[in-house]
């Protein structure tokens, strides 16, 4: 198992050096001209079919049997990525109007306070009512979308526009709603924290290794959980994908 685990290790470390670079390649890119905003927006579709590919060969990977599925599942994540950059972008909007409703929360809980202190004649600070908006916030965002939308996009890498039928495949497994928040927070808020962190260490060289070592730990804690997630979603799941995903001998 380690063995076939080095593939998809190396390939995430490489996907991921060459998407860091064009994000920070697509940041330092004018818009001013008509050119610039059309070169601007190519490799933004680069970044999220580089990303699709990658990661979307990671769900599939865990589906597969056979010494030769690193292979296989690039392959077959390749064949799927139209649908798999398509199920993407409908996340990441879905994701956006959710950052926007978390900066406009707290208007409706400020409302939502009055009108509680009005009708149960007792004060309803305003900061308790964002404080449960958040929670629920949360809650959608870590736990209840991702557990929904996981299983669909691991099909999709597998099998294409089908895929998309796989919606909440796994809502039934009760342990998977535990999994899947505890595992993406393993994979993002944590290594996020870890680079965030300065420490109070004196020198520019202890600050530089600090820094080496916070962002080393955070990477490798990203891929670790990240490819523990894409085996709690895809994995030991032929049934799913037989059909399109089996390996020939």
């Amino acid at each position: 198992m380690i063995r076939a685990l080095r593939l998809p290790v190396l390939a995430h470390f490489l996907a991921n050096a060459v998407l860091f670079w064009l994000g920070y390649y697509w940041l330092g890119l004018g818009e001013g001209r008509a050119s610039a905003l059309a070169w601007s927006a190519f490799i933004a579709l680069v970044v999220l079919c580089v990303g699709c590919w990658s990661y979307g060969a990671a769900l599939v990977f865990f589906s597969l049997e056979g010494e030769r599925r690193g292979l296989a599942a690039w392959r077959i994540a390749l064949r799927n990525l139209a649908p798999l950059a398509v199920a993407a972008l409908a996340v990441i909007v879905l994701y956006y109007w959710l950052a926007r409703w978390a900066d406009y929360s707290s208007t409706p809980a400020s409302q939502l306070a009055s009108f509680l202190t009005l009708r149960l004649r007792k004060p309803v600070k305003p900061v308790s009512v964002l404080r449960v908006f958040n929670a629920l916030l949360w809650l959608v965002r870590w736990a209840i979308l991702p557990a929904l939308l996981l299983p669909m996009l691991s099909a999709i890498a597998a099998m294409g526009w089908r895929g998309f039928q796989a919606l909440g495949a796994r809502a039934r497994k009760w342990l998977y709603w535990i999994e899947t928040p505890l595992l993406l927070v393993c994979t993002i808020a944590i290594p996020l924290k870890l680079v965030s962190w300065v420490p109070e260490v004196g020198g520019f060289g202890f600050q530089t290794l600090s820094f080496v070592l916070r962002a080393g730990a955070a990477y490798l804690l990203f891929v670790v959980a990240w490819l523990v997630l894409a085996f709690v979603t895809s994995g030991g799941r032929p049934r799913l994908t037989q059909d399109k995903t089996a390996v020939s001998p």
